[in-house]
């Protein structure tokens, strides 16, 4: 008995059967955005976008990818943080909302997005612990806040890049330099072996204070000295960058705020090319749960 060979399929079959496989695939469920849940029902529509509510948890949401309570998108929002960070004024980063995304909203409304995600990102990630050398750099610059000039100190470990602790203040006393060099025994957990600054009297008798006498101080020189030279000028052109945003602040606590957030954006989200394109928070193995501002807006959003 003879078999029937197969029929062949005409071309159009073919097509029909690979477009049937490409298209026809069971659509997914939407999701809560805060809890992932898919018990949600449709709470009508706000501004264009459908609106839902969810029965586990209670909260409503939209499928657009924002905040609760907001229109702007994570994208949105972690790129305009970025972009203060890395030098933008609050009118230019409006500017670019409005022009790229049709986003029209106020430099005070940026201004906003600073402070609020600023705070949240030092809850987050201060706590956090580098894993740090044994040598430490210091310097100090002149910052105009206020009307007046203020000092504003640093500490940044020498193999990590990682800026340990910064402050701001009206003078350069032993008592101010004390304070800095307090917050970076606190974040690094440990005392240098090496603590590197110009000859500022104040750090000489702050470094026996605050880290005893098993810290020796080594004095820069200046530019023609090749210890750590290369560092140096990295670092005092990264002090540059993150005063140049900072001309229309008004108040100390406004100043100390964004400082701290030029911190943060320095350790954790900034890849340095003398890292190996790593941030100094990969180099000193701390375990950050976000790498960007926009996973840091996403995260403490509650966003899933």
């Amino acid at each position: 008995m003879t078999q029937d060979k197969p029929k062949k399929k005409t071309v159009r079959e073919v097509k029909e059967a690979i477009l049937g496989e490409r298209h026809f695939t069971q659509p997914q469920p939407i999701r809560c955005k805060w809890c992932g849940s898919v018990d949600i029902i449709k709470h009508g529509v706000k501004d264009g976008e459908q609106q839902y509510i969810c029965f586990k948890c209670r909260r409503q949401f939209s499928n657009k990818d924002a905040p609760y309570g907001m229109r702007t998108t994570v994208d949105q929002l972690g790129a305009s943080l970025g972009m203060y960070y890395r030098g933008e004024s609050l009118s230019d980063i409006a500017q670019h909302l409005n022009e790229t995304y049709h986003n029209p909203v106020d430099r005070s409304t940026v201004y906003r997005w600073v402070i609020k995600y600023t705070l949240e990102a030092l809850k987050l990630l201060e706590p956090l612990w580098p894993t740090v050398s044994d040598t430490w750099i210091a310097d100090e610059t002149v910052l105009k806040v206020e009307g007046g000039n203020l000092w504003f100190f640093d500490i940044i470990d020498e193999e990590t890049r990682f800026l340990l602790a910064s402050h701001l203040s009206k003078n350069r006393t032993i008592s101010d330099v004390r304070i800095v060099m307090t917050k970076a025994y606190e974040r690094a957990g440990k005392a240098p072996r090496f603590f590197i600054s110009d000859s500022l009297p104040a750090y000489i008798d702050g470094i026996e204070r605050v880290f005893g006498a098993d810290a020796k101080h080594i004095k820069s020189h200046g530019m023609t000295e090749s210890i750590n030279i290369n560092l140096i000028e990295r670092f005092h052109s990264t002090i540059k960058e993150r005063t140049k945003v900072l001309r229309g602040f008004k108040t100390l606590d406004t100043a100390e705020l964004i400082l701290d957030g030029f911190l943060l954006d320095y350790n954790f989200f900034k890849p340095h090319m003398g890292l190996g394109n790593k941030t100094p928070a990969e180099v000193a193995k701390v375990k950050s749960p976000c790498k960007s501002w926009t996973e840091l807006v996403r995260k403490v959003g509650g966003i899933q």
